[in-house]
């Protein structure tokens, strides 16, 4: 499923950024250009973080940014930032070089990629995978080896 979602010209690869709001950019921009929604739901998902902590790290090195379904977003989409030097979102070592962009149009129709994408990303190896990936269409075909 995620392997269906996620294109290859959303995924951008970078060294490092300055700090976890330009990672969320970032990894927002390919869906933001391509219409999946307006940069209101970037900005949502950005101060999400800044009121509820860094949430959104839901293991070392990987981070899924989302924000609440509304009229911001037209499609849902799968977006990747991945980094060669981890990002801290916190003083805490709450820290990523993954960081996914999810946007929903509804509070149902991204639960399973998020099932699905969990389930990859609980797999070690997979994880290791990503992150020692040197480009997206690697990336793309660790995602399709779940499929």
């Amino acid at each position: 499923m995620v392997a269906e979602i996620i294109r290859e010209e959303h995924i951008v690869l970078k060294n490092h950024v300055t700090d976890w709001e330009e990672s969320i950019q970032l990894a927002s921009e390919p869906l933001l250009r391509d219409g999946y929604f307006s940069q209101n739901y970037m900005d949502a998902m950005i101060n999400s973080v800044k009121e509820m902590g860094p949430y959104i790290v839901i293991a070392p090195e990987i981070a899924i940014a989302h924000a609440r379904p509304d009229e911001n977003v037209q499609q849902v989409g799968l977006s990747l930032l991945k980094l060669e030097n981890h990002i801290n979102f916190s003083e805490d070592g709450h820290y990523a070089s993954l960081i996914f962009v999810l946007s929903a149009i509804d509070n149902e129709a991204h639960l399973e990629i998020l099932r699905n994408l969990a389930t990859i990303l609980s797999d070690k190896e997979k994880v290791n995978a990503l992150i020692d990936a040197t480009n997206a269409k690697q990336i793309i075909n660790i995602f399709k080896e779940n499929d």
